[in-house]
């Protein structure tokens, strides 16, 4: 009899899987995609090989597990809609950096390992869902006439953009202007973003 993979969305009330998906994380940060092997992972989340392989079946399915339930809980947290396009933006905005805080070093050994590793496709799933659901709030306010109609395969990179890259190049003001970058504040971020597209639109 083997275990039933627990839901990612009810990974928060198991504390065994909470432990197992964020030791997945904390071990892929420390040792690679590559070293972030089963047992490593079982060792650091205090539980026995063998019961990652009954909850998750393999090290592909638990690392897409692991992101997953960030994404998850970044979309739960996050993505809203009032009706108020500048709050809802700014709401999210300020979700994404709090999330990336933590989940920004995972998510920078990805991007910068996934070439080498095609076989882990579907680790990304969490994040196409993510950019999904902010794609869709995005072109309801543009079907509502509250933001500028233009394709949202150049809209959501222009939000999303400037929230993850320091996160994904954390020296990147260091490297092109020998300085240190400013936070990105989350409101001048939503009104440069907006204004900025009103003007274009005018």
């Amino acid at each position: 009899m083997t275990d039933q993979p627990p839901s990612v969305s009810e990974a928060g009330n198991d504390p065994t899987a909470e432990a197992i998906l964020s030791a997945t994380l904390d071990t892929i940060v420390q040792h690679g995609l590559k070293g972030a092997t089963t047992r490593a992972i079982a060792t650091a989340a205090g539980v026995n090989e063998v019961t990652l392989f009954r909850r998750y079946g393999n090290k592909t399915a638990l690392i897409r597990a692991a992101v997953l339930s960030r994404a998850q809980a970044l979309r739960r947290s996050g993505v809203q809609y009032t009706g108020n396009l500048e709050h809802d933006l700014t709401h999210l905005t300020r979700a994404y950096q709090q999330t990336l805080q933590t989940f920004g070093p995972v998510v920078r050994v990805i991007v910068t390992e996934f070439p080498r590793h095609p076989e882990l496709a579907e680790v990304l799933d969490g994040p196409r869902q993510l950019f999904g659901e902010i794609a869709a709030l995005l072109t309801r306010y543009q079907q509502e006439g509250q933001l500028h109609p233009e394709p949202i395969a150049t809209l959501l990179p222009a939000f999303v953009g400037p929230v993850v890259l320091p996160y994904l190049i954390p020296d990147l003001g260091r490297v092109l202007l020998h300085a240190q970058l400013p936070a990105l504040q989350p409101e001048m971020h939503v009104r440069r973003f907006l204004h900025g597209r009103q003007a274009a639109g005018s």
